[in-house]
């Protein structure tokens, strides 16, 4: 019995290993209403209809409290007002939304990473390593996983890998690539997050017009 716990432990952690395959994917390419949290939503619904009061990429009183209500006075008006105009709101609007309490603004937009570390966000990220790391994790999982059936039915005689013979090892071995996958998915999207916050403050503060951003 407690085998047939351990093979069903080891399907689940693969299944949460590949979904973040999955994730990572959809987050990239896809932009769902339906998929954000009903907050977000909301959030963007009020701000596009203040938006439509603004004039010359000025932000209106209106639009001002709307920001003040959702962003707090952490973050200015004309970054969220471009955001929001610049008809990109997966790109630009969302990540401020996802990460506006770690955004401080004291004469200069940083990014609180821990309340004792605050940062530049980065001039540029470079996905590619991140994202190898999530479906590296992810096909080590199958990996583990497809291992334990194997050595269940075939152990192996190595001593030196007597260890892949132990469901229990497998087990804790699919969870940590699992994790791993995880961590880095949600490394992603941070990074990710913070430098479309970054490009967007250089472009508002750059005197370059919203249109640019779409």
């Amino acid at each position: 019995m407690v085998i047939y716990v351990a093979f069903f432990l080891i399907f689940v952690g693969v299944t949460l290993a590949l979904y973040q395959v999955y994730s990572v994917h959809y987050a990239i390419n896809f932009e769902d209403e339906e998929e954000r949290p009903e907050r977000v939503n909301q959030a963007l619904k009020a701000l596009a209809d203040e938006a439509r009061g603004c004039a010359d990429g000025e932000p209106s009183a209106g639009f001002v409290q709307a920001v003040r209500r959702i962003f707090g006075s952490g973050v200015e008006a004309r970054l969220v007002l471009a955001a929001v105009a610049s008809g990109r709101q997966k790109a630009f609007a969302e990540p401020l939304l996802r990460r506006k309490r770690r955004i401080k603004t004291n004469g200069e937009l940083r990014i609180a990473h821990l309340p004792f570390w605050k940062t530049r966000p980065p001039a540029r990220y470079r996905r590619g390593p991140v994202l190898m790391i999530v479906m590296a994790s992810s096909l080590l999982a199958l990996f583990w996983g497809a291992a334990s059936i194997f050595t269940a039915a075939y152990p192996v005689a190595a001593p030196s890998l007597a260890w892949a013979n132990s469901v229990f090892v497998l087990t804790a071995l699919v969870y940590a690539s699992a994790l791993l996958a995880y961590g880095a998915s949600k490394l992603d999207l941070y990074l990710h997050d913070i430098q479309q916050i970054g490009r967007l403050n250089r472009r508002v503060n750059g005197s370059e017009g919203v249109e640019q951003l779409a």
